[in-house]
């Protein structure tokens, strides 16, 4: 199986998606509106159609995660898979349920607050599958594992591949910088919940550690050096 970066530009951030390629595809993650054909030409340069695609699996249910699944499954007739938690965020357009870490986190919030005061907030989709217990990838054609990671959101989901690689949305990173080493996100649902998902991410020792917004993956060494000193975890 091969996993695909496919970076989605919003303004000055990047919005990660991510292909699965085995006998089928699966889409972890769609970016923002009007984002379907980029993702449908990454998936051309591998020589996978829309009909190959099986699964579009969201982290969470966030607008700059969830922003072109809708389209995506127009364009390919595969179902939506979301987090039991996020279904009513991700289709309202809004959570009013995050906090921020930090001064970043702050400042985006504040941004956020006030574009959704003024209506600004844009529905998402109705998923088709809910994910609640960790769950086969393998009927959808690739050999991984979806299990719930939350904190960044109570439905937040993570994806283990054969491999050894996860993909953890925005339980790290989130605040839409590059980074050298992996930080907690930017916004959490829950502080503790949070802490305790990093302390099970490490338990499984991803050889990868793909994020919602960071071009590149951390290695384990990296994950361990950042939060293995950390006392809260």
């Amino acid at each position: 199986m091969e996993l695909v970066p496919i970076p989605v530009q919003r303004g000055p951030f990047t919005v990660m998606a991510y292909a699965l390629i085995g006998r089928k595809v699966v889409l972890v993650d769609t970016g923002i509106g009007d984002q379907a054909n980029l993702i449908l030409s990454a998936l051309a340069q591998k020589e996978r159609a829309p009909q190959d695609v099986s699964l579009i699996l969201l982290t969470h249910g966030h607008g700059d995660h969830a922003g072109s699944a809708e389209a995506l499954r127009e364009a390919t007739g595969a179902p939506i898979a979301l987090g039991a938690g996020d279904q009513e965020k991700c289709s309202a357009g809004f959570d009013d349920e995050m906090h921020a870490r930090g001064f970043l986190g702050r400042v985006l919030l504040r941004a956020i607050r006030r574009r959704q005061a003024k209506g600004s907030a844009t529905p998402g989709p109705q998923a088709d599958i809910v994910i609640d217990r960790e769950t086969s990838l393998s009927d959808y054609g690739v050999s991984a594992v979806v299990f719930p990671l939350p904190g960044h959101t109570r439905g937040s989901l993570a994806v283990m591949t054969e491999e050894g690689d996860a993909l953890v949305g925005d339980l790290l990173g989130g605040g839409g910088r590059s980074r050298s080493e992996p930080r907690r996100g930017v916004f959490a649902h829950d502080d503790a919940v949070m802490d305790a998902s990093i302390r099970q991410l490490l338990t499984k020792r991803p050889r990868l550690t793909y994020t919602g917004h960071d071009a590149a993956p951390f290695t384990l060494d990296q994950l361990e050096a950042a939060f293995r000193r950390t006392p809260a975890l």
